[in-house]
């Protein structure tokens, strides 16, 4: 288990969103609202890939679709004015595997915003089961964040707000 620790904190974890969607995602995205008994009242979706390691992308999906991941966390100074970024709730996330095939389809169920020293083992419970408790969380995340923030000339701070996203499966399969 020590392995595959290690592996998560090398990787790092995060969402990786683009803003364009495919015909594949849109595809997938009406087969999806044809499966549910609801149609969505937003027609619009964000096309996601967690990480942008092919490896730990399709561990973080499994992980998603087992339901043992039931959330990501994000800086809002990274996606700030970019609509196709930005997490609502109600709002639904096409999810790629490491080969950009849609694979889930999820829906944001809430959003809090708190600064980075403000998070909590409250918090970090919708992580994946390696990286629940506070500390692995801290040291997985402040790395990233550090270096993410340093490329658009930001700074990592301990009051950054951090914005805690969960969401749930509402729709999953592979086309074709």
């Amino acid at each position: 288990m020590k392995s595959f620790f290690g592996l998560v904190i090398a990787l790092i974890i995060f969402p990786q969103a683009v803003s364009w969607a495919t015909p594949e995602s849109d595809a997938f995205w009406s087969t999806c609202q044809e499966k549910m008994t609801t149609k969505p009242a937003n027609v619009s979706y964000r096309l996601r890939q967690f990480s942008n390691n092919a490896a730990l992308a399709d561990v973080l999906l499994n992980l998603i679709i087992s339901g043992q991941k039931t959330g990501t966390y994000a800086l809002p100074w990274l996606y700030e004015g970019d609509e196709n970024l930005t997490p609502v709730v109600g709002g639904y996330s096409v999810v790629t595997d490491s080969d950009g095939k849609p694979r889930v389809l999820l829906l944001t169920t809430s959003l809090k915003t708190l600064p980075y020293n403000q998070i909590t083992e409250e918090e970090t419970q919708y992580e994946g089961p390696n990286a629940r408790s506070l500390k692995v969380w801290q040291q997985i995340h402040w790395p990233y964040w550090s270096r993410a923030l340093e490329s658009k000339g930001k700074v990592a701070t301990e009051d950054m707000p951090v914005t805690v996203e969960t969401f749930k499966v509402v729709c999953e399969g592979a086309l074709g």
